[in-house]
């Protein structure tokens, strides 16, 4: 069961949902907005899990302009919001309806943030253009939502990761 608008501000006001800033409560979640800093991956590298080497990236600071994301360009972003929940709360990012009219969608693999409960941090965007349009990209820009859902019991246990307290846009790690 997704949580309403009513059940994020009392977990939120309980500290479940913890938010770090300026937040807006949407009738089912939370906006999330676009960081200031991209990567930009350098184009032709390879990529090999099992030889794993380190992927180069041109960052990019909004705040100095915009970017354009050109039809089938790849970038990595990060939320504006620092978030972390209580271990019976899961989130999933869901993408903004206008932009993926025009193509482009925010979080290309696991919907589900399986970190939140172990970490506090930003969450990494998997930025893509499948459209045709050139697509300005803004700081602060509203590109989603955080939706929450509760779980049958609280998660036993906790989770390492090397993606852990993340603050701002991370690489891929193979490891």
């Amino acid at each position: 069961m997704f949580l309403s608008d009513s059940t994020i501000k009392e977990y939120i006001s309980k500290g479940k949902i913890k938010i770090e800033g300026e937040y807006e409560i949407e009738p089912i979640g939370i906006s999330l907005h676009l960081h200031d800093e991209l990567l930009i991956p350098k184009p032709y590298q390879t990529v090999d899990s099992k030889n794993p080497k380190e992927i180069e990236y041109i960052k990019y600071n909004l705040t100095q302009a915009p970017y354009v994301l050109k039809p089938n360009e790849f970038v990595l972003g990060s939320t504006k919001e620092i978030i972390n929940t209580d271990k019976d709360i899961i989130t999933i990012i869901d993408g903004r309806s206008t932009y993926a009219r025009v193509g482009m969608s925010i979080h290309i693999s696991a919907m589900i943030l399986d970190g939140l409960p172990f970490n506090h941090e930003r969450s990494v965007l998997e930025i893509k253009n499948s459209g045709l349009f050139n697509i300005f990209l803004h700081p602060s820009e509203k590109v989603g939502t955080y939706l929450f859902s509760t779980l049958s019991d609280s998660i036993s246990g906790d989770k390492e990761s090397v993606y852990k307290d993340q603050k701002s846009v991370s690489p891929p790690k193979f490891e």
